[in-house]
C-alpha cells in the first residue's frame, strides 16, 4: 500500500485519498527526483492543497521519497473532481537557491556543507570523508547544487545524489545485486538503446587567458566516426590535474548514456538508482550486469510497475 502525505507550512499533515495515479522519478542527480500524483478531490478544499509545501509518500509504511511540492490544481468535470499535484525531490531546494560568489584558500567537506546544503534542512546520509580542495572558487551565478557537486565530483570523486528518504548521499556505490530478472520475471517491455547524440569526442580545457589549454580525446567513439567537441573554460589558478580530471570526466560522463537498456517490470520500486541488476532474458544480448541509473515508479489502469534505465556497471555517473 502507498501513502501520500501532505505537509503544509503550518505544521499540518494531511493524507491523500486514494490515488488514481502516479509516477516517481528517481535519478542520479541529473534529472532532479520528481513526482506527480492525481488523486480524486471535494470542490471547496483548494487552499488546504495551497498550504502544502513538502510531500512524503510511503511504500507498507516505508519512507520512500520526499520532495517539493512546486504545483497543484483542482479540475472539476462532469466525470468529478480531481488534484493533481507535481514537484521535486530535496535537491530542488539547492538548484532554485543561488550562491554569492567566493574564493577559498582550502575548500573543505564542512564548509561546503555547511554554506551550502544544511542551511535549508538536508543531512548527509552516511559520514564520509573528501578530500580539501586549494584554489576552491564559487562562480557568480552558480546553484548551490552546482557548488556541491563541483566539489564533490571533480575534486572528492564522489557522486552527490539524494536517497528515497531525503537525504544526501556521497557514499560509494554498494555493489550488491538486488534484483535478478530472468524468463520467469513479470517482465513486460524491454529496450535496447545506442544513443550517439550527447557524447562527447574532444574535450578542451583553457583558462581566462587561453594560453594554458589541455586537450582530451575519446579515441574509440572518433574512430566510430563521433566528432563532438567541447571547450571549457576554468579558473587561471586550477591545476593541471583537475583540468585533466575535468575534461576526462566530461568524455566519461558522455560515454556511460550512450548503449542502455531499460527494462519495465510488473513490481513497485524494483530497484534503486545506484543499485545493480542482472538480467537472463531469453533472446536478448543484454544479459550480465548493469547498474540502475534511472528507476521510474508508476500507478495506472495496469497497476503498479517499474521501469529501470541500466547502464555499465563502470559508467561514470
Amino acid at each position: 500500500m502507498t501513502e501520500w502525505r501532505l505537509n503544509c507550512y503550518d505544521g499540518k499533515a494531511y493524507t491523500l485519498p486514494n490515488p488514481v495515479a502516479w509516477r516517481l522519478d528517481y535519478g542520479l542527480g541529473s534529472p532532479c527526483d520528481s513526482f506527480w500524483v492525481k488523486t480524486l478531490w471535494s470542490v471547496g478544499q483548494e487552499e488546504t492543497l495551497a498550504a502544502g509545501t513538502r510531500m512524503q509518500v510511503f511504500h507498507d509504511g516505508a519512507l520512500c521519497f520526499v520532495g517539493v511540492v512546486d504545483e497543484c490544481e483542482v479540475r472539476w468535470s462532469e466525470e468529478g473532481c480531481v488534484a493533481e499535484l507535481s514537484g521535486r525531490g530535496l535537491q530542488a531546494l539547492l538548484l532554485d537557491n543561488q550562491a554569492e560568489a567566493a574564493d577559498f584558500g582550502q575548500a573543505t567537506l564542512g564548509e561546503i556543507l555547511r554554506r551550502y546544503v544544511t542551511p535549508f534542512g538536508i543531512r548527509l546520509a552516511k559520514p564520509v570523508s573528501l578530500p580539501a580542495a586549494a584554489g576552491f572558487s564559487v562562480g557568480s551565478g552558480s546553484s548551490c547544487w552546482k557548488v556541491l557537486y563541483d566539489f564533490a565530483r571533480y575534486h572528492g570523486g564522489a557522486t552527490p545524489r539524494f536517497t528515497r528518504t531525503g537525504q544526501l548521499a556521497l557514499h560509494a556505490w554498494e555493489d550488491r545485486t538486488v534484483l535478478s530478472l530472468d524468463g520467469t520475471s513479470p517482465v513486460t517491455d524491454v529496450v535496447w538503446r545506442d544513443k550517439r547524440y550527447g557524447v562527447l569526442s574532444q574535450v578542451t580545457v583553457k583558462d581566462v587567458t587561453g594560453l594554458v589549454r589541455q586537450t582530451v580525446e575519446n579515441a574509440a567513439f572518433r574512430r566510430e566516426g563521433g566528432r563532438c567537441s567541447r571547450v571549457l573554460l576554468l579558473p587561471r589558478d586550477t591545476g593541471y590535474q583537475a583540468r585533466r580530471y575535468r575534461a576526462q570526466f566530461q568524455l566519461d560522463r558522455s560515454a556511460a548514456e550512450r548503449k542502455t537498456a531499460a527494462v519495465t517490470v510488473a513490481i513497485p520500486f524494483a530497484a534503486w538508482p545506484g543499485d545493480l541488476v542482472q538480467l537472463a532474458l531469453p533472446g536478448w544480448k543484454v544479459s550480465g550486469r548493469w547498474r540502475v541509473q534511472e528507476s521510474r515508479v508508476t500507478l495506472g489502469e495496469r497497476g503498479c510497475a517499474t521501469k529501470l534505465t541500466l547502464g555499465k556497471t563502470d559508467a561514470v555517473l
